[in-house]
């Protein structure tokens, strides 16, 4: 028998043969349903409309308007970010000049600022200079006190003794810029 095989060994073969075609087959119809949505119910005859089954889209749900956590924030780099420049306090001869209600000075803690006899305000000493802001007193002659305390740039608008206005233009550290001037 070395020439031909035997009956129930080629029954053998083709069934392990028709076996293995069946199961490709099998695979090949499941993949195709699993793809075409095989198993949903049309409702009616494959001409007529069914019903309208929920699809479900292969697009990516849209973005949503707030940054996932994940991500880093737009905040600016700190290479990018400008440095500030320190302020240099004004010289005693800078601040005599304030003596007529109009100037522009930078003023440290104890900074006194002469009395604008004019504008009946005056004298003035910084008493505080921080990132809570500037305060100001002043006692004039008839001993009444005026204090202007967490003065800053971002307050709305000046301050204003009696004639005398004064605006804080900028806070630096333990420097500030004020700008006094004659109130309208």
């Amino acid at each position: 028998m070395t020439t031909s095989e035997s009956p129930a060994r080629r029954r053998g073969t083709r069934l392990s043969v028709a076996h293995g075609t069946a199961a490709g087959a099998v695979c090949v119809l499941a993949l195709a349903a699993a793809l075409t949505g095989c198993g949903s119910d049309s409702g009616g005859d494959a001409g007529a409309p069914g019903p309208a089954a929920p699809s479900r889209s292969a697009a990516p749900p849209p973005a949503s308007p707030t940054p996932s956590p994940t991500r880093p924030s737009a905040s600016p780099s700190p290479t990018k970010v400008k440095p500030v420049k320190p302020m240099k306090p004004s010289s005693p001869a800078e601040l005599r000049a304030c003596a007529d209600g109009s100037c522009t000075v930078v003023v440290t803690r104890g900074t006194e600022l002469p009395r604008a006899a004019g504008l009946r305000a005056g004298p003035f000493t910084v008493s505080a200079v921080g990132a809570e802001g500037v305060d100001i007193s002043s006692v004039d002659p008839s001993g009444f006190t005026s204090n202007l305390l967490g003065q800053r740039p971002d307050q709305g608008g000046p301050s204003t003794v009696n004639e005398l206005s004064i605006s804080v233009l900028a806070i630096t550290g333990d420097t500030a810029k004020l700008r006094l001037f004659p109130a309208k």
